[in-house]
């Protein structure tokens, strides 16, 4: 009797439940979690509440937590982690559009800057420089507008 080559490989990895219940794959995703919020004093961990429903709860050494499940949190905790990460995905989620905006601002400004040179020339001197000058203050204001964004975030954050 020949062997066979390839012999199928059994592995247990739960129970049924688990699996239809998802439970395995958020525990690894929790783990996951842990392993990079561990340099933030951070810990994730599952909470099954009396409604049978799955929870995710959020710990760390900045916060503490009442009976009435309300959080106090401290400077630099894990609420501040989160309002940084929110406000950096959002600054990239607008940074292609604030590039297609200056990529655009060049072509415009030279348009105004042309036309603003030829009702100079047709001696409409006050129309002509007033669109030159306009053409410039908005083209250097839409080239610092990246700078103007973080001045106005570091005020709010300061602020706030």
């Amino acid at each position: 009797m020949a062997k066979r080559l390839f012999q199928p490989k059994v592995q247990t990895v739960g129970s049924v439940s688990e699996f239809l219940s998802g439970e395995g794959t958020l525990k690894k995703e929790i783990a996951r979690f842990n392993r990079h919020a561990a340099a933030h004093g951070l810990k994730a961990s599952l909470t099954t509440l009396a409604t049978g429903v799955t929870a995710v709860s959020i710990t760390g050494k900045a916060f503490v937590t009442h009976a009435s499940a309300q959080a106090v949190t401290v400077q630099g905790g894990p609420v501040d982690y989160v309002k940084g990460k929110a406000k950096e995905q959002i600054v990239q989620a607008f940074q292609p559009l604030v590039d297609m905006i200056q990529a655009l601002s060049y072509p415009i400004a030279l348009v105004m800057l042309t036309g603003g040179a030829l009702l100079f020339m047709i001696n409409q001197k006050d129309k002509g420089i007033s669109l030159i000058q306009n053409a410039s203050i908005g083209y250097i204001l839409v080239q610092l507008m990246p700078l103007m964004m973080q001045l106005l975030v570091g005020i709010g954050g300061a602020v706030g």
